[in-house]
């Protein structure tokens, strides 16, 4: 039973947030430092060869940063399982992880999309400068590697962020939807909580669960999408290959929201 009285509670789940927007705070601040920091040093010539190279090679990376995404859903689910199944909820550690859930799944898609483009296309135009700034000789030097480091891990710090909390929510819900007398019957047969979680409480909310999951993995391709459309449109003369992962990256963010929503109808007419 909880013995906290409600306005210990009001004060802790202050308390809770504000520490959770201090810990957003100096994620987004170190990341914003983490860019300013990698520039093509000033005295150094670039050219588009190089420019080229360089964003390609980083689009090559999308395939790792949306399997990094896929990794960080199931992460998320196990988290929520934890948090669900194992954790009070006076507990204030579950308390301080769901502020921070709240507040990421309260952002917009459209505001990480924007997030993204700033971090990769601020990277881009950095090349792009140089290269108008400087002469181009016949042996051109490679770029540091550390600028396309920094913006691969900030691509997928944007990713993580925007996938991982909104598949602790939607898994949390799941699990709540699992009514409370079919978990008690179990228990009264003698049941341990592990039996009861895979015989009765997964089946039950699995639906739900992986229409989370197809949510989240929509929004991580939906989002790759948006840069390499971008990225298409503006960098590149000759769209080729870039132009058929764009078509694919989007029909699969099309078909994961479709068939999400499809699982949601589903399970709510079946529980009707």
């Amino acid at each position: 039973m909880n013995s906290m009285t409600p306005r210990a509670e009001r004060k802790q789940k202050i308390v809770l947030q504000s520490i959770a927007f201090i810990i957003l705070g100096i994620v987004f601040v170190g990341l914003w430092h983490a860019l300013k920091s990698a520039r093509a040093p000033s005295g150094q010539v670039v050219s588009e060869a190089i420019l080229l190279s360089a964003l390609s090679s980083l689009f090559n990376n999308l395939y790792i940063v949306l399997s990094i995404s896929l990794v960080a859903i199931l992460f998320g689910i196990a988290c929520a399982f934890y948090l669900e199944e194992w954790l009070p909820a006076t507990n204030w550690i579950r308390r301080l992880i769901e502020s921070l859930v709240a507040i990421l799944t309260g952002i917009p898609s459209l505001a990480y999309g924007i997030l993204a483009i700033l971090i990769f296309f601020s990277y881009a135009d950095t090349l792009k400068k140089a290269i108008e700034a400087f002469p181009l000789p016949e042996n051109i030097g490679a770029i540091p590697s550390q600028i396309e480091t920094t913006v691969f891990y900030a691509e997928a710090l944007t990713f993580v962020l925007m996938v991982m909390p909104l598949t602790i929510k939607t898994t949390q819900e799941a699990l709540r939807s699992v009514a409370t007398p079919i978990r008690e019957a179990a228990y009264v047969l003698g049941a341990s909580q592990w039996q009861v979680l895979t015989r009765q409480v997964v089946p039950i909310a699995f639906t739900r669960i992986l229409a989370g999951g197809c949510r989240s993995m929509s929004r991580a391709f939906a989002m790759a999408a948006l840069l390499v459309g971008i990225y298409t449109w503006h960098y590149t003369t000759e769209p080729g290959g870039m132009s058929g992962r764009f078509i694919l990256f989007l029909s699969v963010a099309l078909f994961l929201s479709i068939f999400s929503s499809t699982l949601i109808w589903r399970h709510t007419s079946d529980s009707a």
